[in-house]
Protein backbone atom coordinates (compact mmCIF):
# COMPACT_ATOMS: atom_id res chain seq x y z
CA UNK A 1 0.00 0.00 0.00
CA UNK A 2 1.21 3.53 -0.70
CA UNK A 3 2.15 5.63 2.33
CA UNK A 4 -0.18 8.20 3.84
CA UNK A 5 0.95 11.81 4.06
CA UNK A 6 -0.26 14.02 6.90
CA UNK A 7 -0.18 17.76 6.27
CA UNK A 8 -0.65 20.58 8.75
CA UNK A 9 -2.83 23.17 7.00
CA UNK A 10 -2.43 26.62 8.59
CA UNK A 11 -4.98 29.20 7.53
CA UNK A 12 -2.82 32.30 7.08
CA UNK A 13 -5.85 34.68 7.04
CA UNK A 14 -6.93 33.44 10.49
CA UNK A 15 -3.82 32.76 12.61
CA UNK A 16 -5.49 30.55 15.22
CA UNK A 17 -7.13 28.25 12.66
CA UNK A 18 -5.51 25.11 11.32
CA UNK A 19 -6.18 21.49 10.48
CA UNK A 20 -4.32 18.26 9.84
CA UNK A 21 -5.32 16.36 6.71
CA UNK A 22 -4.16 13.00 5.38
CA UNK A 23 -3.91 11.76 1.80
CA UNK A 24 -2.18 8.77 0.25
CA UNK A 25 0.85 9.58 -1.86
CA UNK A 26 -0.74 7.82 -4.86
CA UNK A 27 -3.56 10.40 -4.76
CA UNK A 28 -3.32 13.74 -6.51
CA UNK A 29 -3.46 17.39 -5.59
CA UNK A 30 -7.22 17.28 -6.18
CA UNK A 31 -7.51 14.88 -3.21
CA UNK A 32 -5.46 17.28 -1.09
CA UNK A 33 -7.68 20.15 -2.27
CA UNK A 34 -10.77 18.11 -1.26
CA UNK A 35 -9.36 17.44 2.23
CA UNK A 36 -8.56 21.13 2.75
CA UNK A 37 -12.07 22.12 1.67
CA UNK A 38 -13.57 19.65 4.12
CA UNK A 39 -11.28 20.81 6.93
CA UNK A 40 -12.28 24.44 6.55
CA UNK A 41 -15.89 23.90 5.49
CA UNK A 42 -15.44 25.51 2.09
CA UNK A 43 -17.64 24.91 -0.93
CA UNK A 44 -16.01 24.50 -4.31
CA UNK A 45 -18.66 26.57 -6.03
CA UNK A 46 -16.54 28.26 -8.70
CA UNK A 47 -13.05 26.80 -8.86
CA UNK A 48 -12.01 24.45 -11.64
CA UNK A 49 -9.24 22.02 -10.69
CA UNK A 50 -7.38 22.47 -14.02
CA UNK A 51 -3.85 21.19 -13.39
CA UNK A 52 -4.33 19.66 -9.94
CA UNK A 53 -4.36 16.07 -11.23
CA UNK A 54 -0.66 15.76 -10.38
CA UNK A 55 0.19 12.77 -8.19
CA UNK A 56 1.60 13.62 -4.76
CA UNK A 57 4.16 10.83 -5.26
CA UNK A 58 5.58 12.78 -8.22
CA UNK A 59 6.40 15.78 -6.02
CA UNK A 60 9.73 16.03 -4.14
CA UNK A 61 8.11 15.88 -0.69
CA UNK A 62 9.79 15.06 2.60
CA UNK A 63 8.74 15.70 6.17
CA UNK A 64 9.00 19.47 6.63
CA UNK A 65 8.25 20.29 2.97
CA UNK A 66 5.89 23.22 2.47
CA UNK A 67 3.29 23.94 -0.17
CA UNK A 68 1.53 27.29 -0.64
CA UNK A 69 -2.18 26.91 -1.42
CA UNK A 70 -4.67 29.63 -2.35
CA UNK A 71 -8.39 28.90 -2.35
CA UNK A 72 -11.04 31.15 -3.87
CA UNK A 73 -9.07 33.80 -5.67
CA UNK A 74 -11.89 36.31 -4.98
CA UNK A 75 -11.73 35.99 -1.18
CA UNK A 76 -8.15 34.69 -1.37
CA UNK A 77 -7.86 32.21 1.46
CA UNK A 78 -4.17 31.40 1.91
CA UNK A 79 -3.13 28.08 3.43
CA UNK A 80 0.41 27.05 4.31
CA UNK A 81 0.72 23.27 4.06
CA UNK A 82 3.56 21.54 5.86
CA UNK A 83 4.15 17.81 5.50
CA UNK A 84 4.28 16.58 9.11
CA UNK A 85 4.38 12.80 8.71
CA UNK A 86 4.66 9.96 6.26
CA UNK A 87 3.06 6.85 7.70
CA UNK A 88 1.75 3.48 6.63
CA UNK A 89 -1.75 3.54 5.12
CA UNK A 90 -4.07 2.33 7.89
CA UNK A 91 -6.68 1.06 5.43
CA UNK A 92 -9.08 3.91 6.20
CA UNK A 93 -10.62 6.36 3.75
CA UNK A 94 -8.39 8.99 2.18
CA UNK A 95 -8.38 11.91 1.85
CA UNK A 96 -9.55 12.76 5.35
CA UNK A 97 -9.44 15.41 8.03
CA UNK A 98 -7.45 14.20 11.03
CA UNK A 99 -7.92 17.18 13.36
CA UNK A 100 -9.15 20.80 13.40
CA UNK A 101 -8.12 23.68 15.61
CA UNK A 102 -9.92 27.01 15.96
CA UNK A 103 -13.10 28.46 14.51
CA UNK A 104 -13.04 28.86 10.75
CA UNK A 105 -14.35 32.21 9.48
CA UNK A 106 -17.08 32.20 6.80
CA UNK A 107 -15.84 31.34 3.32
CA UNK A 108 -17.30 34.54 1.86
CA UNK A 109 -16.81 37.21 4.57
CA UNK A 110 -18.64 39.90 2.57
CA UNK A 111 -21.83 37.84 2.64
CA UNK A 112 -22.25 38.33 6.40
Amino acid sequence: MPPALTFHAKLENAPRVSAWVAVRDDQDLIALHTAIQEAFGWEDDHEPTRTADVSLASLPLAVGSRIAYVFDFGDEWRVRLTLRATEEDDGGDYPRVVRRLGEVPPQHPDDD
